[in-house]
């Protein structure tokens, strides 16, 4: 895929030399993945026993498939844990997590999930499953465990917090003084008033990490809260604006090299989020040298509201979806009212009535029996000025002050 890529724009070997030159080469999209994903794009020497099929939320309408090696998953890892250091935590110390937990996995990477979370010292919270009933009690989980570090959905922790601020502090009266060093949110981004209701209502600060599944993490925020860290060892990340380099202040495209994953490589992938340039002269007053991004755009989901009166962020559809592709090409779920929510959808090319009922049978259940879902069949599902499709949009008003 490359030489043809590389030969089709006149680009020898020998040009690329540095940095400098890595503007020569051309996009990788999506699309270019899905094309050639089971044809020319995977590397020749590649064992298929060291490489592990990865499947995007698509948090956008339109998950994709693509494949990591051995390589860079442990690298993944190690990242992480340097990432997480940052917040105060120690290995061995007590998480939290609030995720998706099993939705969408098969049986051998629940049983795998839950031994690393055993080893880890790990406890999950699912995040799907957040209602008036059951918040009390996930405050009081996390007060009796008491964690060291909690990460998860950035909206998940937002609603929380506004839980906690609606029905008075002293939920989270058992979780002692300085015990929780801090909350690692991702996935969603959080306006700078959300981020200071996270942090009064946990007393402890938050810690934005970019990042996506083909990638896991990408940019960390440290203690000094001055821009997201890139992970530069693995990473190569560009901001264009205009097809430049965006200068220190301007929000522009995220483009992304991948120097680990030698099975399908990413270069100058283009993962479709908008971010803000910052000064690459300029170091972070935590002494660290990695180059920094600004604020990520882009990312925004919506909570949608049960019939039941559970609360389901926007990647609880995202997470549903990922392994429908097939079926669906490009989704859009918008909540206008309380009791109701519209699905459209452009089919997929292996779309079947058999595969629609069973997601609707799924949706009920996370939604409740008395939820309204009316599917409508569509064309296209326009962009919005991001370049993106929102895959989740709520209209409702949720006052957490009002709501008994």
């Amino acid at each position: 895929y490359y030489r043809e890529r590389m030969q089709a724009a006149g680009i020898e070997p020998g040009a690329i030399r540095g940095l400098d030159d890595l503007h020569k080469l051309p996009f990788l999209t999506k699309d270019d993945i899905r094309r050639h994903l089971s044809f020319d794009i995977l590397s020749d020497n590649h064992q298929k026993s060291e490489i592990l099929r990865i499947t995007t939320s698509g948090s956008t309408g339109e998950p994709f498939v693509c494949y990591v090696d051995r390589v860079q998953l442990e690298f993944r890892w190690a990242a992480t844990l340097r990432s997480q250091e940052w917040t105060g935590y120690r290995f061995g110390d007590r998480t939290m997590r609030l995720w998706h937990q099993t939705l969408g996995m098969s049986q051998s990477q629940i049983l795998r999930e839950k031994a690393d979370a055993l080893a880890c010292r790990r406890r999950f919270i699912p995040a799907f499953e957040m209602n008036e009933r059951n918040l009390a009690d996930l405050c009081a989980q996390i007060a009796e465990y008491q964690p060291t570090l909690i990460d998860g959905y950035a909206e998940s922790f937002n609603l929380i917090a506004a839980f906690i601020q609606s029905r008075g502090m002293s939920l989270l009266s058992g979780l002692p003084a300085g015990v929780l060093n801090g909350i690692m949110s991702s996935a969603q981004s959080l306006p700078d008033e959300s981020r200071r209701i996270i942090e009064q209502a946990f007393g402890c600060r938050v810690f934005d990490k970019y990042g996506s599944r083909e990638f896991s993490g990408i940019a960390y925020e440290c203690d000094a809260h001055q821009g997201h860290h890139v992970v530069a060892e693995g990473y190569i990340v560009e901001i264009l604006k205009d097809g430049r380099p965006a200068q220190p202040g301007e929000v522009g495209e995220i483009v992304i090299t991948d120097l680990n994953n030698h099975c399908l490589p990413f270069i100058r992938y283009r993962i479709g989020d908008l971010g803000e340039a910052m000064d690459p002269m300029a170091q972070c007053p935590c002494g660290r040298g990695l180059p920094r991004i600004g604020r990520i755009e882009g990312r925004v989901q919506s909570i949608f509201l049960g019939a039941d009166g559970q609360y389901l962020p926007g990647t609880f559809f995202a997470h549903l979806l990922k392994d429908y592709s097939h079926a669906f090409r490009h989704y859009q779920f918008v909540q206008e009212t309380r009791g109701a929510i519209t699905w459209k959808i452009v089919k997929g090319e292996r779309y079947t009535d058999e595969a629609l009922k069973e997601v609707l049978g799924i949706l009920q259940k996370y939604l409740g029996a008395a939820m309204r879902i009316e599917v409508e069949f569509v064309d296209n599902i326009p962009m919005v000025r991001t370049g993106k499709r929102l895959a989740v949009v709520s209209m409702l008003k949720l006052d957490f002050q009002a709501l008994r």
